[in-house]
Order: C-alpha cells, then structure tokens, then sequence
C-alpha cells in the first residue's frame, strides 16, 4: 500500500482531536519479522549479514594465520621455466590463466618461492659457478639481491610469517646445511648443520617444524626429518623408511599432517606423501616421471612436474588423493620446480 505524505486540510472553525501519523503496513510487517527473527535464531541472523568477514585464529597459539582457501581456479603457481635455453621464472594462475615470464636474465634461475602475502618470489641464480638467492618484488617488477656469495645458496622458503628465509647454503668444499636470515637478506647464517648434505627444506604452516631431505647412508641416499624448532637440542626424527631414490623437494600440507616428496629411480619417479604422525607412506602417481610435489592453500589439490607428454616436462594438478590428474602447461620447453602459493 503506497503511503500518501500529502497533509490533510485544517477546519479553522471547528477544534478537532488529531491523531498521530500512521505507520505503513510494510514498515510494520518489517518491524515484527526483525522481532520474530531476533528471537528465534538471534545468532544466525548476525553471521549472515557479514558473511566471510570473520577470520578464525589457528588452533595453536601461534603468530602465522591459516592459509586462506582456493578453489582449483585460485592461487598463483611458479616454476622454473626454461626459455631460450635459459632457466627463467614463470608464474600462472591455477586455472591456466595469466601466464607471465617473470625473469629474462643470461644466467640460470631455479627454485622459486611465492611470499606469504604474494607479494614477491625468492628464487636462486647461478652465476660465478655458484648460487645466490633473489627477492623480485612483484608489483614493481623491483629485483633485490639477498646474498652474496656467502656459499653455494639454494632452495629458499620463506618461514609462515614472512619475515625469514630459510635456504641450503653450502660454504666452499664443505657440506650443505640450514641457514636463514630475515626476509630482506638481514643477517644470513647457519641455523643447523649435520655431517652429511642437506639437499632440501621446507617450513611447516605453523611455524613449529622443519622438514629437510639430508644424506644418510652415501651422499646421494637421502631420508626426510623432522626438525622440532620448539626444542632444537633433540634430535631431528626420521619419517622416510622403505623408499629409495628420494629427492630434494617436499611441502607440508596446510594442516601439517603430510609432507610430499618424489622417490624412485631418476627416469620413474613418483610422488608419495607421508603421514608425519604415523610415518606411512602413500604413493599418489603410477607412471610418468613426476617430481616436486606442491599442495595448494587449502590442501585439496596438487601441482607437480612430469615427463608424461612424450617426455615433455610440463605442469599437472590433480587432487590431493591422487586422482584427477590434469595438464596445466604445454610448453615445448621444460616447466618444473612448481610451488604453489596464496
């Protein structure tokens, strides 16, 4: 009913009694569900009017919040792309799109890594026969140098919070161990340091644990441990039995229960998950020559490198149980080392 706010016509001859203006029905209708509602589901109806606005801490008193959720047309994927003969950086969305050569140098660019923010990429470059670790800020397209030539420095991770770097550096002629310094390359040294090469690395979500692929019975036999930086003095745990032929890559899931790595002979390699808890081992993929495993954000899939397109090197996404596996890149040159970030 449309209300009609024309004022009415005052008898100057005769006193009248007025009554009150009168509500419109609607207003009225309005007004009794806003009631009714408040009393019957008073907490529902407050959620909803600010859906997805509410961040939930972790579930463990720590300083890094969980990562928020993708769907497999989300996140940002890179990965060592090898152009022109040249191994550059490369980033692409996870649905195919927006596809970017970050990096045109004359030297050799490996082992990318995305910020927890997604504002830069770490990676290592090779020149001078050695490796040095970069900072390229991907809004300005600004390239900082984090170390120089402190080693042979390599496989950079940025720690949950963003504010160090953990990577493998090896000094001179000895053997390759853990450093980390703060995420602008402030004070790089020596975190941890065993007789034998660590080849690889990788910082749990919540900031409590190292994973690292370290030489255990020759040089190029390698078994994955965990390192608890809540009490360092203990000895690193060892979660890999029964697999031969493991690499250097590995990424915890989200919810830090699983580790991926790649194991195998170097023409056949799978990637496999462990169960950090319970050590068992699943493998994910049967044929193909895959390796660098990587979750995305919110555990349900992963990016991995294979030689299944007649010995192509290009990138895979399947689902985090292994199962439907589906080609991201088609480049007749090598795309590999995918890491999967927010």
């Amino acid at each position: 009913m449309k209300y009609d706010s024309r004022k009415r016509r005052t008898n100057l001859f005769r006193q009248e009694r007025r009554r009150g203006p009168l509500l419109p029905i609607s207003l009225i209708i309005l007004a009794v569900l806003i009631i009714l509602l408040s009393l019957v589901t008073p907490f529902q109806f407050i959620t909803n009017i600010n859906p997805g606005n509410i961040k939930i801490p972790p579930p463990t008193p720590t300083a890094t919040p969980l990562p928020f959720p993708t769907s497999i047309n989300g996140g940002h994927i890179v990965f060592t792309c090898t152009r022109k003969n040249i191994n550059q950086i490369c980033l692409i969305n996870a649905d195919g799109t927006g596809y970017k050569q970050l990096t045109d140098g004359i030297n050799n660019a490996y082992y990318p890594a995305i910020s927890p923010d997604s504002s830069s990429v770490i990676f290592a470059i090779n020149k001078y026969d050695n490796f040095d670790l970069y900072l390229l800020n991907l809004e300005n397209s600004k390239l900082l140098q984090l170390t120089d030539n402190i080693g042979n420095s390599f496989s950079p991770e940025f720690s949950p919070d963003g504010k160090q770097i953990l990577f493998i550096n090896r000094v001179a002629e000895g053997i390759s161990s853990l450093w980390i310094m703060g995420s602008m390359g402030e004070n790089p040294h020596l975190f941890y340091s065993e007789p034998k090469d660590i080849v690889g690395a990788s910082w749990s979500t919540d900031g409590n644990t190292i994973a690292f692929a370290m030489a255990v019975d020759s040089q190029f036999t390698f078994e994955i441990f965990l390192l608890d930086l809540r009490n360092i003095k203990a000895q690193p745990r060892r979660v890999s039995h029964d697999l031969s032929g493991i690499g250097g890559s590995i990424d915890w899931s989200p919810d830090n229960k699983n580790l991926l790595i790649f194991a195998g002979p170097v023409a056949a390699r799978e990637i496999y998950r462990i169960n950090v808890s319970t050590t068992a081992i699943t493998q994910l993929t049967f044929g193909g020559n895959n390796a660098a495993g990587s979750y995305s954000p919110d555990g349900q899939y992963i990016i991995y490198n294979s030689l299944r397109n007649n010995n192509q090197a290009d990138l895979y996404i399947m689902r985090a149980d292994g199962h439907s596996t589906r080609q991201l890149t088609n480049n007749p040159e090598p795309d590999w080392q995918p890491k999967w970030g927010p």
